[in-house]
């Protein structure tokens, strides 16, 4: 009888692999695999990575192999990709990615799918409402306000600029203000502190990238897990003493919501808190809310890394991209200068920052033009066909208005490519310009984004729910940085990127160095 079940398993899985052979995206060009193992998937995931060149090459859609033999189609085809992302449970995160992030984060709404998703999502949309929002304003300005004593510190002595690395400073900011803002807790990375929780996090965050294509094969390999190495032991290590710090926050929080609501009902429509956890413990003990509909504790300590990995790393990148593009085109600095020059308060509301036209359109230029996820994958549950705004021709010249795809074939969602299409934005597409935002988008407004028309925050049931989370932190951030310092960039060194999961800044010629964003600061040439 065993023998019977090894057979069946072992056929099963050799049809699974041929069956991959005969998918319909084989009809379709692209460019040839590097190798039959990895097929493009170093191309894809490298530092220079060749989709500006095969969409320059193949056009708008095209099919690239990716590891093991499999195909994986890729477009900027605004309708297909809104095809993707509003089907959500045919298109889920591939297996191996979700396991791979899954290992900082736990089962939070980053990588949950399907009713888990859709459960968690409901309990934590009125902790990211706009009411939510600006019980947290004063944390964003209290923390730009600290990162600008900080830079005005080392200003002193004389020193008219100073070359300071601003990805560092970015960092710690978004570190201390998810903290605060998302569970309550003083990371006070600024200071220059080093708590067990930060050392945790940013111990586990570079194991991840000292190897991200490791990380991938042991999630797709999962023997290779057994390997005791030293990522492996630190990965291991990190994670226990965040799970432990996690889960007292976690019942620390419930016991002080208990106290507060003791004696009183609470309501769903009630929950706003003093952060994201504590609105997020109220809205889940809401009485009207069923207890099947409630998340674990395991599931709320998830969010804790869901927070800090998706909400800092994120916001880090954005804020040194937005400072890199203003360093390198100061005439649009200038500008954004004198704009928030003219605002009396220090700490402005959120609906004061939101009414500022020249931050707005700064912030929604630099999203498009560096989204921190530059590409993301999903792979087809079942059979599907992939509706097209535009005809595309296959091999043997037959055009084709939809595309076949079968269970297993991976969609890429090019973020970064869509963002900066030619055909969607025009021929400037791939220069830094705000003032784009007062003119007529023409076929941008097709992309399926919940802000601005751009895919940085993906779309559809599963877009960003911290979207105006991350819009307003990095509003806050730039309205204190441009009022106080000037930012250049630092002559002769070329500022390059590094990709895992988030763009990260390098210094070309400096890898060794690390993670860095180097650019001359000082103070501004007139007191605001």
């Amino acid at each position: 009888m065993l023998a019977v079940i090894f057979v069946g398993f072992a056929l099963h899985r050799i049809w699974e692999f041929c069956k991959r052979f005969r998918t319909p995206l084989k009809r379709f060009d692209g460019p040839e695999a590097d190798s039959w193992l990895w097929g493009n998937s170093l191309k894809i995931i490298g530092p220079q990575s060749s989709e500006d060149e095969w969409i320059q090459a193949y056009g708008r859609t095209y099919v690239t192999p990716v590891m093991f033999g499999k195909l994986r189609l890729n477009t900027t085809d605004p309708r297909a990709v809104a095809h993707v992302l509003a089907h959500v449970d045919n298109w889920p995160k591939p297996e191996p990615v979700r396991e791979l992030l899954g290992s900082v984060t736990g089962e939070g709404l980053f990588i949950a799918e399907g009713e888990t998703h859709k459960r968690q999502r409901r309990i934590m949309n009125p902790s990211f409402s706009s009411g939510q929002l600006r019980e947290l304003n004063s944390i964003f300005f209290e923390t730009a306000n600290q990162l600008r004593d900080v830079l005005d510190s080392i200003l002193t002595g004389g020193r008219a600029e100073q070359e300071i690395d601003m990805f560092n400073f970015a960092g710690r900011a978004s570190l201390d203000i998810i903290g605060l803002a998302g569970f309550g807790y003083r990371f006070n990375a600024l200071d220059d502190e080093r708590n067990e929780l930060f050392t945790a996090l940013n111990e586990l965050v570079q194991a991840m990238s000292r190897a991200p294509l490791m990380s991938l094969l042991r999630n797709r390999m999962k023997w290779l897990r057994y390997i005791p190495t030293k990522t492996h032991r630190v990965m291991k290590a990190s994670l226990e003493s965040v799970n432990r710090i996690g889960m007292e926050l976690v019942l620390a929080r419930k016991e002080e919501v208990q106290q507060d609501i003791q004696g009183a009902t609470v309501s769903r429509s009630k929950i706003v808190g003093k952060d994201l956890l504590s609105s997020l413990v109220r809205a889940n003990m809401a009485q009207n809310l069923p207890i099947s509909h409630r998340l674990s504790d395991k599931e709320v300590l998830a969010q804790i890394s869901t927070f800090v990995v998706a909400g800092h790393e994120t916001s880090a990148v954005s804020l040194s991209w937005t400072l890199l593009a203003l360093a390198e085109h100061q005439e649009v600095q200038h500008q954004l200068r004198n704009e928030l020059s003219l605002v009396a308060e220090e700490a402005p509301s959120m609906d004061e920052l939101n009414a500022l036209p020249y931050l707005d359109m700064v912030v929604k230029e630099s999203l498009r033009f560096r989204p921190p996820v530059p590409l993301t994958t999903r792979i087809a549950v079942h059979d599907d066909e992939i509706p097209l705004s535009r005809p595309v021709a296959d091999r043997y010249g037959v055009p084709h208005d939809s595309i076949q795809v079968q269970a297993g074939d991976f969609f890429g969602i090019e973020i970064r490519a869509m963002n900066r299409s030619k055909e969607l934005w025009g021929e400037d597409a791939d220069d830094f310009r705000p003032e784009r935002w007062n003119e007529e988008l023409a076929g941008a407004r097709a992309i399926p984004g919940p802000y601005a028309h751009i895919l940085t925050f993906l779309g559809g049931p599963r877009a960003c729910i911290g979207y105006k989370f991350s819009i307003m932190e990095l509003k806050s951030l730039l309205f204190t940085l441009i009022r106080s310092f000037e930012f250049a960039p630092v002559p002769g060194k070329k500022i390059g990127t590094q990709w895992v999961i988030v763009d990260r800044p390098i210094v070309k010629g400096e890898e060794r160095k690390g993670l860095q964003l180097p650019l001359i600061v000082k103070r501004t040439s007139k007191e605001i």
